[in-house]
């Protein structure tokens, strides 16, 4: 009788055992789920982030030169360079937007607007045969399908 006792216990433990394990692996996969959800919301933010810093500073340098929103009426060949260069920054930015969106509608939402917006502005540059040479097919390929040009 003492043994059927004992084997009844180990019996017992054993299924104990079982459950812990069984709970303990849906735990490892909760947490690693968690982790990654975790993980994507932090990428979101920190693209958003970015985006953001990099937008303010392009904002930042059309605040202090107003002309370069303009570019039909540049006076002088030194305002026409800097207005090449600006835009270049602009669309390498709207690249970068073009690239940390894709598999964020959130941020989609947020940041295709303001490609928009540049297009419009700098559209006539972005449209130059060797500008469009410094750019990833796709980002030209969407540029053209999405926006466009009148």
């Amino acid at each position: 009788m003492y043994v059927f006792q004992n084997a009844q216990v180990v019996t017992e433990w054993t299924k104990v055992q079982v459950v812990v394990e069984a709970l303990a692996a849906v735990g490892i996969i909760l947490t690693l789920f968690y982790s990654l959800w975790s993980f994507t919301r932090s990428l979101r933010a920190s693209y958003y982030a970015e985006l953001d810093r990099m937008y303010f500073d392009l904002l930042k340098i059309a605040m202090e030169r107003p002309y370069l929103l303009n570019c039909a009426a540049l006076p002088n060949d030194q305002q026409q360079r800097e207005y090449e260069i600006y835009a270049f920054m602009v669309w390498n930015f709207l690249e970068t937007v073009f690239d940390r969106c894709a598999r964020h509608k959130q941020l989609r939402d947020t940041w295709y607007p303001i490609i928009s917006a540049e297009n419009m502005l700098h559209r006539k540059w972005f449209d130059e045969r060797a500008n469009r040479t410094r750019f990833k097919q796709a980002f030209v390929a969407f540029i053209e399908s999405r926006y466009p040009n009148a």
